[in-house]
């Protein structure tokens, strides 16, 4: 029998757990409690999904429940005091000259671990920033350090596009994203106009890469001579416009009679020699 299976996010765009113990009271976007590696954490059931339709190297974990009120109280207080415990590390930190910007505190469901987020241009002795932490609160303290992406994904912000920025809204996972894949898209290479809010390329450059990469196969190198198939004239390629398979060609080497025209990658044909200017 194929078992059907909870799909749970513990954060917005966090990591995607799947759970056994399916039951039919289960809902979408309903709250449940589920263990993790952190031990027992509130979620949302964003999907279900059946057993054998999952690769084999997902891990199924087990121990899902919806929430008690006392379960939401218990959250509720949580965000709390997590609050207190950021405004508390700030004010420490100043007093011992740390250079540490505080981003998030979080503590588990039951309370047993307490995590502080912060970004740092420099590495910090912040040991007795813990001691003072572990003194007052009474429980494992983990001060994250953590880089500019995930800054920007802690909090509201919007991308060139006008949308807020993928990181928040749907990205789960920061792939590598390089100065070729914007090449690959015939882009300027301008860092400002490149660089998402966190300052770091674009994450959305990637998500086409692929395409580009399959059409630049397809196309002449700009420099390269074509021949028209209809009239056998030749010319030589200055531009291509790689999403819709054109090239611009120029025929013609004195300034009074070159002329551009722009063909379909199915109306030429090509052998890879260049023109010398």
């Amino acid at each position: 029998m194929n078992e059907k299976l909870v799909g749970v996010r513990f954060k917005k765009t966090g990591k995607l757990y799947y759970f056994e113990g399916y039951k039919d009271s289960f809902k979408l976007n309903d709250n449940v409690i589920g263990i993790t590696e952190k031990g027992e954490e509130l979620g949302r059931i964003v999907k279900f999904a059946y057993k054998e339709d999952l690769p084999k190297h997902v891990e199924i974990k087990s121990g899902i429940r919806l929430p008690k009120k006392s379960d939401l109280e218990i959250f509720s207080n949580n965000e709390k005091k997590a609050k207190e415990v950021l405004k508390f590390c700030k004010e420490e930190a100043n007093k011992l000259n740390l250079n540490m910007k505080f981003l998030l505190a979080e503590y588990s469901f039951d309370t047993t671990k307490l995590t502080i987020y912060f970004v740092s241009e420099e590495r910090v002795d912040f040991r007795d920033l813990v001691k003072l932490l572990a003194s007052k609160y009474k429980t494992r303290i983990e001060l994250r350090q953590i880089g500019p992406r995930d800054e920007i994904k802690s909090y509201p912000n919007l991308g060139m596009c006008g949308k807020e920025v993928c990181c928040r809204t749907f990205l789960q996972d920061f792939d590598p994203v390089t100065i070729k894949m914007a090449k690959n898209q015939g882009l300027q290479i301008n860092m400002q106009k490149l660089s998402g809010a966190c300052g770091k390329l674009m994450c959305c450059l990637k998500y086409e890469d692929e395409s580009y990469k399959e059409n630049l196969k397809r196309l002449p190198k700009i420099g390269s001579i074509v021949e028209v198939k209809e009239t056998g004239e030749e010319g030589k390629v200055v531009s291509t416009n790689i999403l819709e398979l054109k090239v611009k060609v120029k025929f013609g080497e004195d300034k009074e009679e070159e002329r551009f025209e722009i063909y379909d990658l199915d109306n030429i044909k090509w052998n890879n020699k260049s023109k010398k200017e």
